[in-house]
């Protein structure tokens, strides 16, 4: 008995070892495949945000008034005019600030002309992206602003005139923003410089710190280049291989515990920056746990039942049925816990399947509230043509009574016009009515638009609403749900007919742009606009302003549009009128083009745009 004791510790032993390796190997195998994804996507979205604004400069140098700035500092009215001009283009873009620089590097024109700490009169000579472009050069850089002391990627191009460079276009983008997007992950994501110092980071106490301790002439060096002001750079204790990719590091704190990451990295030279995610390892070691706790119950049953089989040896004839009482009892509990277990998985099963029905109820009802608000107008669309069905089947009935075989013909084929007619508006509201699959496929964006107003078109025409489309000669498949992109559609035309009831100008304007890889979609209306307190609101669920609304329009259209990979964000026109944007990712691009269409219809007074590219003042 004692050497099967110390082969089964032998065994266990061994077998903690194996489990141990087995689980540390296949989990962080995993994290590092998670952590990879998670740095691809991270990254992606770091270019497409530098991309939105990396053109930006170049466009504003050719400008005749920008170029007549810098030929004329000294003309108050002109720099006032250049004020008013980039704090437009700033707003347009959505940049944190924008402004000229003349050629010593002397600010005379900016955005922020009115603030207390404007740029105007500051000089940036000694920054390295004025200096890249005085060169003749794109210039990037990243710092802290010396005059607002907040973060941001300046993105800059020389100003020509005649040959010669005679200034510099500053374009700075808010990196805080970037932030916002990936705050409440678990894992770590951070972008560094070449002297590892962290300049963007989800988690805020690491910000301006090094991940490891900086020598004294690299600190004298960064603080020479004033890139982050006056800010003391101080250490994050990082231990590791911090090059490898994948690496394995350990931050040390005041903590008891030290706390280890699994690090992903990947060099963007373009930008100037690396892009990194720290995952805790946290996950992992819990499986050891786990695997180690269930490993030595397993061994301890086995344990246990070498101690019963010992007590049968050594005890006498009446303990063995109390040695099978206990084994029954301890088969019968792991058998009642495992039903548990079971019990508890299918519920959870049940539970999550519940809430997939109900979110597609919830988006089906949704759609046919739509169709409830739409009902009247459609009444009336599809009354009109029975009502004039009738009076030709009438007349033809005459006419065929007198042998005018020619007018009975002329009435049927008007008879058979209407009744394909009214099958179009038909379909077109069983196909918006049915149930939506929940798949995505590469569709038309031109034919959603279309139908979408299609649906509409009678509220338009009993509301005498106006309603414009601009599709710019852009003509691009999106890979949507074609039901739900049409519901989110009909809804913000909805939502725009009601806002402009009140106005004298009832007008509805949708246009179709194409910024890099994404398609926009923009629905404008000459209603009043939105109210600034409401609108961080807006895709609230249960949120409205409206007297029998249930405030879930917006908020399913705002899910529907995160299913498909998309956005959609609402703001104020700078004249007046509220606009909701939809973003798609492109597809594909057909080689076909259209001009810009005006979609009309019976009674309702439309017109034409024509597509408009900036820096134009918009439409």
């Amino acid at each position: 008995m004692l050497t099967t004791r110390k082969f089964l510790i032998g065994f266990y032993l061994i077998s903690l070892i194996i489990v141990s390796s087995w689980v540390w190997r296949s989990g962080y195998a995993k994290l590092v495949s998670q952590s990879n994804q998670q740095l691809d996507i991270f990254a992606t979205h770091l270019q497409s945000q530098l991309q939105r604004f990396d053109a930006i400069p170049k466009l504003l140098f050719d400008q005749k008034q920008v170029v007549a700035s810098l030929q004329d500092p000294d003309n108050s009215q002109l720099q006032q005019k250049t004020n008013r001009y980039l704090k437009h283009v700033n707003n347009t873009i959505g940049a944190s600030d924008t402004y000229l620089i003349d050629i010593n590097g002397t600010t005379i024109a900016a955005n922020n002309w009115r603030d207390k700490q404007t740029f105007i009169g500051k000089n940036f000579a000694f920054r390295p992206y004025f200096q890249q472009a005085v060169s003749g050069q794109q210039g990037r850089y990243f710092a802290l602003g010396t005059t607002s002391g907040q973060r941001g990627y300046y993105f800059s191009s020389p100003v020509i005139n005649a040959g010669n460079i005679i200034g510099v276009v500053v374009v700075k983008m808010d990196l805080s923003k970037i932030e916002k997007e990936w705050t409440g992950k678990q894992a770590h994501f951070m972008v560094t410089d070449d002297d590892n110092v962290i300049f963007i980071s989800n988690t805020q106490s690491w910000l301006l710190h090094s991940l490891t301790p900086l020598s004294a002439e690299k600190l004298q060096r960064i603080d020479r280049s004033r890139r982050y002001g006056n800010k003391t750079i101080a250490a994050l204790n990082f231990t590791g291989q911090l090059e490898d990719n994948p690496a394995l590091l350990q931050l040390t704190t005041s903590k008891p515990f030290a706390t280890n990451y699994l690090s992903m990295s990947k060099h963007m030279p373009t930008a100037g920056w690396t892009v990194r995610v720290f995952t805790p390892l946290t996950t992992i070691f819990i499986d050891i746990a786990i695997g180690l706790v269930l490993l030595s119950l397993v061994f301890w049953l086995l344990n246990l039942r070498l101690k019963l089989s010992m007590h049968k040896h050594q005890r006498a004839k009446d303990k063995e049925q109390l040695r099978i009482k206990t084994k029954y009892k301890l088969k019968q509990e792991v058998k009642r816990r495992t039903a548990d277990l079971n019990n508890e998985i299918i519920e959870r099963q049940k539970m999550e399947q519940t809430l997939r029905d109900t979110q597609k109820e919830l988006i089906q009802t949704a759609k046919l509230a739509v169709l409830g608000q739409l009902s009247a107008s459609i009444s009336h669309e599809l009354n009109n043509p029975l009502a004039a069905i009738r009076s030709y089947a009438d007349n033809a009935l005459v006419f065929l009574q007198r042998e005018q075989y020619q007018s009975t013909d002329d009435n049927l084929q008007r008879i058979i016009h209407l009744t394909e007619r009214m099958a179009k508006i038909s379909s077109q509201l069983k196909f918006f009515a049915r149930k939506s699959s929940g798949e995505l496929h590469p569709v038309p964006l031109l034919n959603v638009i279309h139908m979408a107003i299609e649906l509409v078109k009678p509220q338009l025409k009993s509301n005498q609403v106006a309603i414009t489309l601009d599709d710019a000669n852009i003509e691009v498949l999106v890979n949507v749900d074609q039901v739900q992109l049409e519901q989110v559609l009909v809804n913000l035309l909805s939502n725009a007919m009601q806002a402009v009831e009140e106005s004298s100008n009832k007008h509805i304007h949708v246009s179709l742009c194409r910024v890099q890889q994404q398609v926009i979609v923009q629905v404008d209306d000459s209603g009043p606009g939105i109210s600034k307190d409401n609108l961080s609101q807006l895709f609230d669920p249960f949120f409205t302003t409206k007297e029998t609304g249930l405030g879930l329009g917006l908020s399913i259209s705002h899910k529907i549009m995160r299913n498909m990979q998309g956005n959609i964000i609402a703001e104020n026109r700078p004249n007046a009128g509220a606009r909701f944007s939809l973003s798609l990712p492109l597809t594909m691009v057909p080689t076909a083009t259209t001009s810009a269409t005006t979609i009309p219809a019976t009674a309702i007074p439309v017109t034409t745009t024509q597509a408009t590219i900036y820096p134009q003042a918009p439409v």
